[in-house]
């Protein structure tokens, strides 16, 4: 059987967009793009002073239990030395399903006291080691917490066979089926100088970014494990007796999918035509500005046209999920591609790194932010422009994609001086309402029998009901939604279940989840005032086209603004391609990443009301 809430799994990959939360596809409301959601985290590297004799004693594996809110967690940390590098190691916490999260510090004195941080996760392990050295007793700190943490040398990780230690170097690609959409993975392993394995993995249609292999685990016969432990994934996978395929699984968390990797010996790559290239006639700024608020600092290129200023600008928000300035997705750059497009014509633009991605910093509580506070950070970034001296500060406007187009209006309404929003496949319906809608336009054009998304719909607006209505972080509502999940006969039975109902209830836990159902853009839409152009795509199935659109309508209608227009492009999708079907797994597969009738659009209504006037 498949998953439980086929229709909330596609939710997360568009929750996700173009981008995704903890989960591997935080699918996104930008609904887009999904992205793996493989999470990105930053390489931490070992961090000590080479080991010396009277240290000797940590190196190995040790396994201890941590108890937090009664529940006993394992952890086992593999821990070992060189003399170039220091100390290095990764942790396992099998109960969560998390292997070969590296350690970021680790030390030890004279006196035995032994310090090992996690990064990643926020933990230090502080510890002393017995002078028998076969135990570590001391304190896990996370987050405010302190736990009581023991920990004794437990068996090491078998060595990985010779013959397979010399196969798996090398290039490895393959295609991971994820609902709709199929992600490209690349994977690269080379053998260091000590004979062990290290590498990479990238998934192209979400980032370039190289995420490290950090342990390479021999299971058994030709099955081993690659642990990418900052992206909570491993590949758990049999070698072919040729040596050339890799078959079994990708896990993150509790996803599991089935799929290959083929070896390579060049990885493939997508035609973008419409990628602008150099020389360019404007000039680029790398600029930095901080949302003091939330203790976050952000990266990102401001186009200048060329000539005199002061010039109008716009800047871009993208939607939910963690993206970058250009809002890449299947190695598309919409943001690129309409900032290029934009500052051709006089205007200037700002294109921003979400938070914790790229040159931008996470914050304290990254799991923790809500649409709401991305309202602060475009704020910030506005105030940011109207200070910048070539920019007319009383031309400034915002242009949101999807989640963006529901953070734009709430920027416009706590700050006046906003001169003007474009809602790129905004939404205008109710949170709850629209992903219900998504998941059903989708799921009808996968092909899904009509009976089973009468079922996933039926329980998540049930469970989307409680989230709108209870708080979930009492022990009654999450009762009433495992009740409601178990009822679903798409559940599959005993272990797999449970993780199925433990999966659900994590999910409805994430702060932004609970605030985007709750949340009507209507009542916010009526109290904006600037101009307003709302544009979609007829095959827009993410932020379906015309429900949303006439909701938006109505609601400017109502609220007396006085200057706005809607628009619906014929045959475009969420992400303004022109396509067959709308569907999420048309994205990568088409060479356009934007409508040029969507370019000229928005270029003519923005200079036909701020444009600079001719002397």
């Amino acid at each position: 059987m498949g998953s439980v809430l086929k229709p909330l799994a596609i939710l997360r990959f568009h929750i996700l967009f173009a981008a995704p939360v903890t989960s591997i596809i935080r699918f996104m409301m930008k609904i887009t793009a999904f992205m793996l959601c493989i999470t990105l985290l930053q390489s931490t590297p070992s961090l000590s002073a080479a080991p010396d004799a009277t240290a000797a004693e940590l190196t190995g594996a040790w396994r201890g239990i941590i108890d937090p809110d009664g529940s006993s967690i394992e952890l086992i940390f593999h821990i070992y030395s060189s003399a170039d590098d220091g100390w290095g190691g990764t942790v396992d916490t099998p109960a969560q399903n998390s292997f070969g999260l590296p350690l970021s510090g680790i030390s030890i004195d004279e006196d035995g006291r032994v310090i090992i941080s996690v990064a990643a996760s926020g933990a230090v392990f502080e510890a002393k080691l017995t002078s028998k050295g076969d135990e570590l007793q001391g304190t896990w700190k996370q987050r405010g917490a302190e736990l009581s943490l023991h920990c004794q040398r437990t068996e090491t990780l078998p060595v990985l066979p010779a013959e397979i230690a010399m196969a798996l170097p090398g290039s490895w690609e393959g295609v991971l089926p994820v609902g709709t959409v199929q992600l490209r993975i690349h994977l690269h392993l080379e053998r260091t100088e000590d004979q062990s394995l290290s590498g990479f993995m990238v998934s192209p249609d979400q980032s370039p970014t190289q995420i490290s292999v950090t342990r390479v685990d021999f299971l058994q016969d030709r099955r081993v494990r690659i642990c990418v432990g900052e992206a909570s994934v491993r590949f758990e996978m049999d070698l072919s007796a040729s040596g050339d395929e890799l078959q079994g699984s990708f896990l993150q968390g509790r996803s599991k999918f089935d799929m290959s990797l083929t070896r390579v010996e060049q990885l493939s790559e997508l035609r973008r035509p419409q990628q602008p290239k150099p020389p360019f006639p404007y000039r680029s700024e790398d600029v930095t500005y901080a949302n003091p608020t939330a203790g976050i600092t952000f990266g990102g290129t401001l186009t200048i046209p060329q000539g005199q200023g002061p010039f109008p600008c716009v800047l871009l928000i993208t939607g939910s999920g963690s993206q970058d300035r250009d809002e890449m997705i299947f190695e598309h750059r919409p943001f690129l591609v309409i900032a290029d497009h934009l500052t051709r014509k006089g205007i200037a633009v700002l294109r921003v790194d979400d938070r914790g991605v790229g040159e931008s910093t996470s914050g304290s509580e990254p799991g923790n932010a809500t649409t709401e506070d991305y309202v602060g950070d475009v704020l910030s970034g506005f105030k940011y422009l109207k200070d910048h001296t070539e920019i007319d500060s009383s031309k400034i406007g915002l242009i949101g994609h999807s989640e963006g187009g529901v953070i734009a209006p709430l920027a416009a309404v706590k700050n006046e001086d906003i001169a003007f929003i474009i809602l790129m496949a905004g939404t205008g319906i109710r949170g709850d309402l629209l992903l219900v809608k998504q998941n059903e336009l989708i799921s009808r054009a996968s092909g899904v029998e009509q009976q089973e998304i009468d079922r996933g719909l039926k329980l998540s607006r049930q469970l989307f009901a409680l989230l709108r209505e209870e708080d979930i972080s009492k022990e009654v509502t999450r009762s009433k939604i495992e009740k409601l999940v178990r009822k679903s006969p798409d559940l599959p039975e005993g272990e797999a279940g449970d993780a199925e109902v433990a999966r659900v209830i994590a999910e409805l836990e994430i702060p932004w989840i609970r605030w985007f159902v709750r949340h009507d853009p209507a009542p916010i839409l009526e109290k904006v005032r600037c101009p307003v152009l709302a544009i979609n795509g007829s095959l827009d199935l993410q932020v379906p086209c015309k429900e949303n659109l006439a909701a938006i309508e109505s609601a400017l209608k109502r609220g007396r603004n006085p200057d706005y227009e809607v628009v619906e492009f014929p045959d475009l999708n969420h992400l303004f391609q022109h396509c067959n079907t709308g569907l999420p797994s048309e994205y990568g597969e088409i060479e356009e990443s934007f409508s040029v009738e969507v370019l000229e659009k928005m270029t003519n209504w923005i200079l036909h009301r701020f444009g600079k006037k001719k002397n």
